[in-house]
């Protein structure tokens, strides 16, 4: 028994209506749902939950004899909260109105998690001809940092997390690129350094400033390292070449398009926090910032205390290293990243999409973070149609009045479909060139 497209969709619109804010009820409301789904279709579930009430779960359709290491569809059903006063639609309602499905989650990632259970559930019974092992993860607290959500399932769970392809969220959103049209798809993450810097003086009342102020040293510590960001050039380049190779070097016209190319080409510095006194009034006897360090791929720790070193010389400011987490990035010469490129064009294809597949690094951090370091590769790509473009859907993430175009959705997941079933050995090329027809 095989999931429709049209049951696919009714999914889709019956989580939305489940209001899984971070940390809320709603959280474990969903989860019932995709157990009580996939019970169904008869594919066993397990709950991994740091605390009973954000159960995060895990599903399983085994091959009878792999071959290949284990795929992993991931996402998160956890969602930022909507104010219902801004919306032009019920943000937990799924209404449909002229094509487009309203409500939050739709983009971020319930879409996904749609589209993965139609994959994975169109898989069972065909257990003899996969290759590989294919798992579901739906986790939760992704929008407040995954400590209760995939940063526990790896504690719990890490064999999940060794040598797996990973189909994760952040790609698929097409672009218009001087004329032509792509399906994004990302293929890597920046790394993420904090660092605490911090000065002291002397201290007093503000009407009597002196120049051995601690605000002062840490202001021209910090003019520094912003006037050097430029000189911050560890990590790889490799996806921002191959972005250029895809889509040519003359400038892009597509300002979104742009961004996330100057993105994938340089690392960059952004003020995490700062404390300076607590007293009006006063002049403080110390101040300190936290700076967060977005960094190319394969950039490390060390790099970022190299940079500060000169750029703090014989300033009166001080620093320390809080974090480190790493970056990723797909080997593109991997005969295993040329072959989901081909698999996910050749489906779009058959889809009705003419254009090309473009590699990105993901914008911000997502779980897929946390199969760094463990010879994975994740790829994220949610397929969407040109009516929700990257630049035009960007804005409605953890925005109001957030949808999809339903024509979308039933793109994404037929797409998604045929590369899953043809990463895992299971040919769906027969039904796909009869949807093209």
């Amino acid at each position: 028994m095989d999931m429709e497209e049209m049951e696919a969709l009714r999914v889709f619109r019956d989580m939305i209506r489940i209001p899984s804010v971070t940390g809320s009820p709603g959280e474990a409301d969903i989860c019932s749902y995709i157990e009580a789904l996939l019970s169904r279709y008869g594919i066993g579930t397990e709950r991994i939950s740091r605390s009973e009430d954000r159960p995060n779960l895990l599903a399983a359709v085994r091959a009878a004899h792999p071959t290949e290491p284990p795929l992993v569809l991931i996402s998160h059903v956890d969602v930022v909260p909507a104010d219902r006063e801004r919306w032009s639609h019920d943000p937990f309602g799924a209404e449909e109105d002229e094509g487009r499905i309203w409500g939050r989650g739709t983009l971020d990632t319930k879409h996904l998690t749609a589209m993965e259970l139609y994959a994975l559930i169109r898989l069972r019974g065909h257990e003899d001809e996969l290759n590989r092992d294919v798992y579901l993860l739906a986790t939760v607290d992704e929008e407040k940092g995954s400590a209760w959500g995939m940063g526990y399932v790896r504690k719990a769970r890490p064999e999940l997390f060794e040598r797996a392809v990973v189909i994760n969220e952040g790609g698929g959103f097409p672009l218009r690129i001087n004329g032509k049209d792509y399906i994004t798809i990302t293929v890597g993450e920046k790394a993420v350094c904090r660092a605490r810097l911090w000065a002291e003086g002397t201290p007093g009342h503000a009407s009597a400033p002196t120049p051995d102020q601690a605000m002062l040293k840490l202001a021209r510590g910090l003019r520094r390292i912003f006037a050097r960001e430029a000189e911050l050039t560890c990590g790889s380049l490799s996806t921002w070449n191959a972005m250029r190779e895809v889509a040519g070097t003359e400038p892009w016209d597509d300002p979104t398009a742009s961004d996330i190319l100057g993105y994938a080409s340089r690392s960059a510095i952004a003020m995490r926090d700062y404390t300076i006194g607590v007293k009006s009034n006063v002049i403080p006897a110390a101040a300190e910032a936290v700076l967060e360090f977005r960094l190319l791929p394969f950039a490390a720790a060390a790099d970022v205390e190299a940079y500060l070193a000169r750029c703090l010389e014989g300033c009166e400011v001080r620093f320390e290293i809080l974090g480190y987490e790493d970056g990723m990035e797909s080997g593109f010469g991997d005969p295993g990243f040329r072959r989901m490129i081909g698999i996910l064009s050749a489906a779009c294809k058959r889809a009705g999409f003419e254009g090309g597949i473009l590699p990105m690094l993901a914008l911000g951090r997502t779980d897929g973070r946390f199969f760094a370091g463990a010879d994975c590769a994740v790829y994220g790509c949610s397929p969407l149609v040109m009516g929700d473009s990257f630049g035009a859907v960007l804005p409605k993430v953890h925005g109001d009045d957030e949808s999809i175009l339903a024509e979308s959705f039933r793109f994404g997941s037929r797409v998604l479909d045929e590369t899953i079933a043809e990463l895992c050995g299971v040919s769906r090329c027969d039904r796909g060139q009869e949807v093209a027809e």
